[in-house]
Protein backbone atom coordinates (compact mmCIF):
# COMPACT_ATOMS: atom_id res chain seq x y z
CA UNK A 1 0.00 0.00 0.00
CA UNK A 2 1.06 3.41 -1.05
CA UNK A 3 0.24 6.98 -0.10
CA UNK A 4 -0.13 8.49 -3.12
CA UNK A 5 -1.01 12.59 -4.77
CA UNK A 6 -4.24 12.41 -6.96
CA UNK A 7 -2.25 14.03 -9.98
CA UNK A 8 0.22 11.24 -10.04
CA UNK A 9 -2.48 8.53 -9.84
CA UNK A 10 -1.90 6.54 -12.94
CA UNK A 11 -4.77 4.19 -15.01
CA UNK A 12 -4.95 0.77 -13.19
CA UNK A 13 -3.49 1.11 -9.71
CA UNK A 14 -5.91 -0.47 -7.15
CA UNK A 15 -7.13 1.79 -4.15
CA UNK A 16 -6.40 0.15 -0.62
CA UNK A 17 -8.87 2.67 1.82
CA UNK A 18 -12.02 4.10 0.74
CA UNK A 19 -12.15 7.51 -0.35
CA UNK A 20 -14.12 10.09 1.65
CA UNK A 21 -15.98 13.40 0.33
CA UNK A 22 -16.05 16.41 2.66
CA UNK A 23 -19.48 15.31 3.78
CA UNK A 24 -18.11 11.99 4.69
CA UNK A 25 -19.65 10.02 1.89
CA UNK A 26 -17.75 7.54 -0.02
CA UNK A 27 -16.62 8.58 -3.51
CA UNK A 28 -14.66 5.40 -4.60
CA UNK A 29 -14.47 1.92 -2.69
CA UNK A 30 -11.14 -0.17 -1.67
CA UNK A 31 -10.49 -2.02 -4.26
CA UNK A 32 -12.07 -0.14 -7.07
CA UNK A 33 -9.33 -0.45 -10.29
CA UNK A 34 -8.49 3.52 -10.97
CA UNK A 35 -9.58 5.04 -14.61
CA UNK A 36 -9.03 8.67 -16.32
CA UNK A 37 -12.77 9.02 -15.26
CA UNK A 38 -11.85 8.41 -11.03
CA UNK A 39 -8.92 10.53 -11.14
CA UNK A 40 -10.37 12.93 -12.46
CA UNK A 41 -13.22 13.05 -9.64
CA UNK A 42 -10.48 12.82 -6.97
CA UNK A 43 -8.63 16.03 -8.66
CA UNK A 44 -11.62 17.90 -8.84
CA UNK A 45 -13.07 17.01 -5.96
CA UNK A 46 -10.15 18.44 -4.22
CA UNK A 47 -8.90 14.78 -2.87
CA UNK A 48 -4.54 15.68 -1.75
CA UNK A 49 -3.74 12.16 -1.88
CA UNK A 50 -5.23 8.66 -1.64
CA UNK A 51 -4.06 5.31 -0.59
CA UNK A 52 -3.56 2.77 -3.89
CA UNK A 53 -1.91 -1.05 -4.16
CA UNK A 54 -0.85 -2.57 -7.42
CA UNK A 55 -0.79 -6.66 -7.31
CA UNK A 56 2.03 -7.62 -9.60
CA UNK A 57 5.61 -6.43 -8.45
CA UNK A 58 6.44 -5.66 -12.54
CA UNK A 59 3.29 -3.51 -13.19
CA UNK A 60 3.92 -2.12 -9.89
CA UNK A 61 8.02 -0.94 -10.92
CA UNK A 62 6.17 0.39 -14.38
CA UNK A 63 3.71 2.53 -12.19
CA UNK A 64 6.45 3.50 -10.09
CA UNK A 65 8.68 4.51 -12.91
CA UNK A 66 6.24 6.60 -15.05
CA UNK A 67 5.29 8.60 -11.94
CA UNK A 68 9.64 9.25 -11.15
CA UNK A 69 10.02 9.78 -15.58
CA UNK A 70 6.64 12.38 -14.84
CA UNK A 71 7.80 13.78 -11.83
CA UNK A 72 11.14 14.58 -12.36
CA UNK A 73 10.50 16.35 -15.35
CA UNK A 74 8.99 19.11 -13.64
CA UNK A 75 12.33 19.97 -12.78
CA UNK A 76 13.87 19.84 -15.64
CA UNK A 77 11.17 21.98 -17.96
CA UNK A 78 13.95 25.28 -18.06
CA UNK A 79 17.08 22.95 -19.33
CA UNK A 80 17.67 22.01 -22.84
CA UNK A 81 16.56 18.64 -23.48
CA UNK A 82 19.14 17.70 -26.18
CA UNK A 83 22.10 18.76 -24.08
CA UNK A 84 24.12 15.37 -23.16
CA UNK A 85 24.69 16.51 -19.55
CA UNK A 86 21.30 17.39 -18.90
CA UNK A 87 20.00 14.28 -20.27
CA UNK A 88 22.43 12.43 -18.45
CA UNK A 89 21.90 14.53 -15.14
CA UNK A 90 17.60 13.70 -16.28
CA UNK A 91 18.46 9.48 -16.18
CA UNK A 92 20.76 9.19 -12.63
CA UNK A 93 17.77 11.58 -11.07
CA UNK A 94 14.49 9.33 -12.58
CA UNK A 95 16.79 6.27 -11.26
CA UNK A 96 17.20 8.13 -7.72
CA UNK A 97 13.88 8.64 -7.66
CA UNK A 98 12.44 5.53 -8.93
CA UNK A 99 14.39 4.02 -5.67
CA UNK A 100 12.89 6.13 -3.38
CA UNK A 101 9.64 5.43 -4.62
CA UNK A 102 10.10 1.58 -4.30
CA UNK A 103 11.26 2.12 -0.72
CA UNK A 104 8.00 4.42 0.63
CA UNK A 105 9.30 8.31 -1.03
CA UNK A 106 6.16 10.30 -0.70
CA UNK A 107 6.75 12.66 -3.31
CA UNK A 108 5.45 16.39 -2.85
CA UNK A 109 1.85 16.97 -3.92
CA UNK A 110 1.42 19.90 -6.68
CA UNK A 111 -0.39 22.70 -4.21
CA UNK A 112 3.08 21.75 -2.13
CA UNK A 113 5.46 22.10 -5.13
CA UNK A 114 4.34 25.16 -6.64
CA UNK A 115 3.47 26.54 -3.19
CA UNK A 116 -0.28 27.59 -4.11
CA UNK A 117 -1.44 28.33 -0.88
CA UNK A 118 1.42 30.63 1.12
CA UNK A 119 0.46 33.61 2.39
CA UNK A 120 1.87 36.52 0.36
CA UNK A 121 4.00 38.90 2.45
CA UNK A 122 5.59 42.39 2.31
CA UNK A 123 8.77 44.27 2.59
CA UNK A 124 9.58 47.76 3.21
CA UNK A 125 12.36 47.51 1.13
CA UNK A 126 12.20 46.56 -2.10
CA UNK A 127 13.80 46.53 -5.71
CA UNK A 128 12.80 50.34 -6.40
CA UNK A 129 14.27 51.29 -2.82
CA UNK A 130 17.74 50.43 -2.69
CA UNK A 131 19.98 47.83 -5.06
CA UNK A 132 22.74 45.67 -4.03
CA UNK A 133 25.41 48.21 -3.06
CA UNK A 134 22.55 49.52 -0.83
CA UNK A 135 22.28 46.09 0.69
CA UNK A 136 25.47 44.99 1.09
CA UNK A 137 26.64 48.50 2.68
CA UNK A 138 23.70 47.83 5.22
CA UNK A 139 24.88 44.48 6.11
CA UNK A 140 28.35 45.57 6.97
CA UNK A 141 26.91 47.93 9.18
CA UNK A 142 25.43 45.59 11.20
CA UNK A 143 28.41 42.79 11.79
CA UNK A 144 31.55 42.11 10.99
CA UNK A 145 33.31 38.74 9.61
CA UNK A 146 34.98 36.61 12.19
CA UNK A 147 38.50 38.18 13.41
CA UNK A 148 40.30 34.91 13.11
CA UNK A 149 40.08 34.88 9.15
CA UNK A 150 41.56 38.36 8.61
CA UNK A 151 44.37 37.10 10.83
CA UNK A 152 44.80 34.48 8.51
CA UNK A 153 44.89 36.40 5.77
CA UNK A 154 47.24 38.88 7.17
CA UNK A 155 49.78 35.75 8.14
CA UNK A 156 49.47 34.22 4.91
CA UNK A 157 49.78 37.77 2.93
CA UNK A 158 53.18 38.35 4.99
CA UNK A 159 54.57 35.95 2.71
CA UNK A 160 56.59 34.29 5.94
CA UNK A 161 53.86 32.92 7.65
CA UNK A 162 55.22 28.98 9.10
CA UNK A 163 52.36 26.41 10.15
CA UNK A 164 52.93 26.83 13.88
CA UNK A 165 51.66 30.76 13.27
CA UNK A 166 48.37 29.81 11.38
CA UNK A 167 48.02 27.12 13.72
CA UNK A 168 48.53 29.63 16.76
CA UNK A 169 45.73 31.38 15.22
CA UNK A 170 43.26 29.10 14.39
CA UNK A 171 43.66 27.32 17.66
CA UNK A 172 42.57 30.80 19.28
CA UNK A 173 39.07 29.97 18.32
CA UNK A 174 38.25 26.82 20.15
CA UNK A 175 35.13 25.89 17.86
CA UNK A 176 36.37 26.59 14.50
CA UNK A 177 39.38 24.57 15.50
CA UNK A 178 37.19 21.71 16.40
CA UNK A 179 35.23 21.48 13.35
CA UNK A 180 38.24 22.41 10.67
CA UNK A 181 40.15 18.93 12.50
CA UNK A 182 37.00 17.10 12.08
CA UNK A 183 36.85 18.00 8.54
CA UNK A 184 40.55 17.07 7.64
CA UNK A 185 39.76 14.18 9.32
CA UNK A 186 37.01 12.88 7.53
CA UNK A 187 36.25 11.09 4.34
CA UNK A 188 36.52 13.76 2.35
CA UNK A 189 40.20 14.28 2.64
CA UNK A 190 40.72 11.08 2.90
CA UNK A 191 44.08 11.62 4.20
CA UNK A 192 46.75 8.53 5.30
CA UNK A 193 46.67 8.80 8.60
CA UNK A 194 44.90 10.49 11.55
CA UNK A 195 45.37 14.17 12.03
CA UNK A 196 45.58 15.47 16.02
CA UNK A 197 46.67 18.73 16.01
CA UNK A 198 46.16 22.46 13.28
CA UNK A 199 49.80 22.39 13.10
CA UNK A 200 49.92 18.97 11.20
CA UNK A 201 46.49 19.87 9.20
CA UNK A 202 48.73 23.07 7.97
CA UNK A 203 51.28 20.82 6.74
CA UNK A 204 49.24 17.97 5.36
CA UNK A 205 46.49 20.34 3.58
CA UNK A 206 48.59 23.27 2.84
CA UNK A 207 48.96 26.82 4.26
CA UNK A 208 46.42 28.61 1.96
CA UNK A 209 44.04 25.80 1.57
CA UNK A 210 43.53 25.08 4.98
CA UNK A 211 42.94 28.78 5.63
CA UNK A 212 40.47 28.91 2.48
CA UNK A 213 38.63 26.40 4.36
CA UNK A 214 38.70 27.76 7.42
CA UNK A 215 37.17 30.87 6.12
CA UNK A 216 34.25 28.75 5.10
CA UNK A 217 34.06 27.40 7.81
CA UNK A 218 33.78 31.16 9.46
CA UNK A 219 30.65 32.26 7.04
CA UNK A 220 28.23 29.57 8.60
CA UNK A 221 28.94 31.36 12.19
CA UNK A 222 28.19 34.83 10.30
CA UNK A 223 24.83 33.57 9.14
CA UNK A 224 23.51 31.92 12.50
CA UNK A 225 20.81 34.15 13.14
CA UNK A 226 18.58 33.95 10.41
CA UNK A 227 15.21 33.43 11.77
CA UNK A 228 14.14 29.40 11.15
CA UNK A 229 10.50 30.63 10.48
CA UNK A 230 12.32 32.62 6.83
CA UNK A 231 14.92 29.47 6.05
CA UNK A 232 16.02 26.31 7.50
CA UNK A 233 19.44 26.67 7.76
CA UNK A 234 20.10 23.15 8.39
CA UNK A 235 18.50 22.82 4.71
CA UNK A 236 20.26 25.81 3.27
CA UNK A 237 23.88 24.37 4.52
CA UNK A 238 23.23 21.06 3.52
CA UNK A 239 22.60 22.48 -0.28
CA UNK A 240 25.90 24.16 0.34
CA UNK A 241 27.95 21.86 1.25
CA UNK A 242 26.65 19.55 -1.07
CA UNK A 243 27.78 21.85 -3.54
CA UNK A 244 31.48 21.98 -2.58
CA UNK A 245 31.59 18.38 -1.78
CA UNK A 246 30.40 17.77 -5.65
CA UNK A 247 32.95 20.97 -6.90
CA UNK A 248 35.65 19.16 -4.62
CA UNK A 249 35.05 15.98 -6.38
CA UNK A 250 35.11 17.24 -9.76
CA UNK A 251 37.97 19.69 -9.17
CA UNK A 252 39.58 16.06 -8.69
CA UNK A 253 38.73 15.19 -12.32
CA UNK A 254 40.20 18.41 -14.31
CA UNK A 255 43.70 19.43 -14.39
CA UNK A 256 45.26 23.37 -12.92
CA UNK A 257 42.07 23.42 -10.52
CA UNK A 258 42.65 23.43 -6.44
CA UNK A 259 40.03 20.95 -4.49
CA UNK A 260 40.23 22.87 -1.34
CA UNK A 261 39.54 25.98 -3.08
CA UNK A 262 36.42 24.48 -5.33
CA UNK A 263 35.43 23.35 -2.04
CA UNK A 264 35.17 26.24 0.14
CA UNK A 265 33.63 28.33 -3.29
CA UNK A 266 31.38 25.66 -3.07
CA UNK A 267 30.57 26.10 0.28
CA UNK A 268 29.98 29.54 0.03
CA UNK A 269 28.64 29.68 -3.50
CA UNK A 270 24.93 30.91 -2.27
CA UNK A 271 26.48 33.48 0.56
CA UNK A 272 24.37 36.68 -1.45
CA UNK A 273 21.02 34.82 -0.74
CA UNK A 274 21.88 34.81 2.61
CA UNK A 275 22.66 38.65 2.49
CA UNK A 276 19.13 38.60 0.88
CA UNK A 277 17.46 36.62 3.59
CA UNK A 278 18.70 39.10 6.44
CA UNK A 279 18.13 42.17 4.98
CA UNK A 280 14.98 42.10 2.32
CA UNK A 281 13.76 38.99 4.05
CA UNK A 282 9.96 39.05 2.90
CA UNK A 283 10.91 39.66 -0.59
CA UNK A 284 12.89 37.11 -0.49
CA UNK A 285 10.51 35.12 0.09
CA UNK A 286 8.32 35.97 -2.59
CA UNK A 287 11.44 35.14 -4.89
CA UNK A 288 11.16 31.44 -3.24
CA UNK A 289 7.38 30.98 -4.29
CA UNK A 290 7.90 32.60 -7.64
CA UNK A 291 10.30 30.40 -8.40
CA UNK A 292 8.26 27.33 -6.96
CA UNK A 293 4.62 28.82 -8.99
CA UNK A 294 6.35 28.89 -12.21
CA UNK A 295 8.96 26.22 -12.28
CA UNK A 296 11.36 28.82 -12.57
CA UNK A 297 15.43 28.62 -11.61
CA UNK A 298 15.78 30.61 -8.60
CA UNK A 299 18.53 33.04 -10.46
CA UNK A 300 15.58 34.04 -12.92
CA UNK A 301 13.19 34.54 -10.48
CA UNK A 302 15.64 36.73 -8.52
CA UNK A 303 16.37 39.08 -11.43
CA UNK A 304 11.99 39.14 -12.52
CA UNK A 305 11.00 39.96 -8.75
CA UNK A 306 14.34 42.07 -7.14
CA UNK A 307 16.00 43.25 -10.59
CA UNK A 308 19.01 41.68 -9.33
CA UNK A 309 20.70 38.29 -8.40
CA UNK A 310 22.37 37.06 -4.89
CA UNK A 311 25.59 36.65 -7.32
CA UNK A 312 25.80 40.62 -7.37
CA UNK A 313 25.70 40.88 -3.65
CA UNK A 314 27.58 37.71 -3.36
CA UNK A 315 30.44 39.30 -5.30
CA UNK A 316 29.50 43.02 -3.58
CA UNK A 317 29.85 41.52 0.20
CA UNK A 318 33.15 39.34 -1.21
CA UNK A 319 35.12 42.02 -1.96
CA UNK A 320 34.40 43.73 1.22
CA UNK A 321 35.47 40.76 3.13
CA UNK A 322 38.72 40.62 1.27
CA UNK A 323 38.27 37.34 0.30
CA UNK A 324 40.36 35.56 -2.39
CA UNK A 325 39.98 36.94 -5.78
CA UNK A 326 39.46 33.85 -7.22
CA UNK A 327 37.01 31.96 -5.12
CA UNK A 328 34.79 35.54 -5.37
CA UNK A 329 35.61 35.08 -8.98
CA UNK A 330 33.96 31.61 -9.12
CA UNK A 331 30.93 31.77 -6.96
CA UNK A 332 29.99 35.29 -8.39
CA UNK A 333 30.10 34.05 -12.26
CA UNK A 334 28.88 30.34 -11.22
CA UNK A 335 25.61 31.01 -13.08
CA UNK A 336 27.45 32.86 -16.45
CA UNK A 337 31.12 31.07 -16.32
CA UNK A 338 31.83 32.76 -19.47
CA UNK A 339 32.33 35.89 -17.78
CA UNK A 340 34.72 34.34 -15.22
CA UNK A 341 38.59 35.33 -15.17
CA UNK A 342 38.86 31.94 -13.53
CA UNK A 343 36.53 30.47 -15.81
CA UNK A 344 37.48 26.52 -15.36
CA UNK A 345 36.48 26.56 -11.53
CA UNK A 346 33.33 28.88 -12.27
CA UNK A 347 31.77 25.93 -15.16
CA UNK A 348 33.07 23.31 -12.12
CA UNK A 349 30.88 25.47 -9.57
CA UNK A 350 27.97 25.27 -12.35
CA UNK A 351 27.84 21.66 -12.85
CA UNK A 352 28.04 20.54 -8.72
CA UNK A 353 25.38 23.24 -8.70
CA UNK A 354 23.30 21.55 -11.36
CA UNK A 355 24.16 18.13 -9.88
CA UNK A 356 23.18 19.49 -6.24
CA UNK A 357 20.07 20.33 -7.29
CA UNK A 358 19.15 17.35 -8.93
CA UNK A 359 19.72 15.27 -6.23
CA UNK A 360 17.53 17.14 -4.02
CA UNK A 361 14.80 16.26 -6.30
CA UNK A 362 15.29 13.14 -5.39
CA UNK A 363 14.90 13.81 -1.66
CA UNK A 364 11.75 16.01 -1.94
CA UNK A 365 13.57 19.15 -3.04
CA UNK A 366 11.18 21.82 -4.62
CA UNK A 367 13.60 23.87 -6.78
CA UNK A 368 14.07 23.15 -10.95
CA UNK A 369 17.36 22.63 -12.00
CA UNK A 370 19.35 25.32 -13.66
CA UNK A 371 21.12 23.76 -16.05
CA UNK A 372 24.06 24.59 -18.48
CA UNK A 373 25.38 24.97 -22.06
CA UNK A 374 27.26 21.68 -23.10
CA UNK A 375 30.31 24.01 -24.49
CA UNK A 376 30.94 24.71 -21.05
CA UNK A 377 30.87 21.27 -19.80
CA UNK A 378 33.27 20.35 -22.57
CA UNK A 379 35.41 22.81 -21.46
CA UNK A 380 36.40 20.44 -18.16
CA UNK A 381 37.25 17.50 -20.53
CA UNK A 382 35.05 15.59 -17.89
CA UNK A 383 33.74 12.32 -19.47
CA UNK A 384 29.83 12.27 -19.01
CA UNK A 385 30.29 8.35 -17.99
CA UNK A 386 31.83 10.41 -14.73
CA UNK A 387 28.85 11.37 -13.55
CA UNK A 388 27.78 8.58 -11.80
CA UNK A 389 30.71 7.41 -9.79
CA UNK A 390 30.67 11.24 -8.88
CA UNK A 391 27.24 11.11 -7.25
CA UNK A 392 27.67 7.98 -5.47
CA UNK A 393 30.60 9.17 -4.23
CA UNK A 394 28.87 12.62 -2.99
CA UNK A 395 26.16 10.36 -1.65
CA UNK A 396 28.37 8.41 0.39
CA UNK A 397 30.24 11.50 1.96
CA UNK A 398 27.17 13.97 2.33
CA UNK A 399 25.65 13.26 5.96
CA UNK A 400 28.82 12.22 7.73
CA UNK A 401 30.39 15.42 6.10
CA UNK A 402 26.72 17.73 7.41
CA UNK A 403 27.34 16.39 10.85
CA UNK A 404 30.88 17.47 11.17
CA UNK A 405 30.31 21.01 9.82
CA UNK A 406 26.89 21.28 11.43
Amino acid sequence: MKKMCSEYIIPGMMLAKDVTGLDGSVLLEKGKVLDDKDIKLLIDAGIDYVYVTIKEKEEEERFLLNIAEDYVSKFFMYVNPDSKFVSELFKIVVELVFDGLKKGLELPCEDILRAKHVERMKDLFFKDMGGPEDIVKHELSLASFPDVYFRLKKLLDSGSASAKDIAEVVSSDVALATKLLKLVNSPLFALAKKVTSIEQAVALVGEEELTEVALGLSAIRYFKDIPSELMDMKTFWKHSLSCGIFSKIIASYVKDVNEETMFTAGLLHDVGKLILFKNMPYSTVETLIFARENMVPMVEAEEIVLGFTHTDLSNLIMESWEFPDEIRDIVTHHHSPRGANFKKGAIILQVADNLANAIEVSRGGKYVVPGMNDEDFDELNLPINALRPIVEKHNQLLDTILATIL
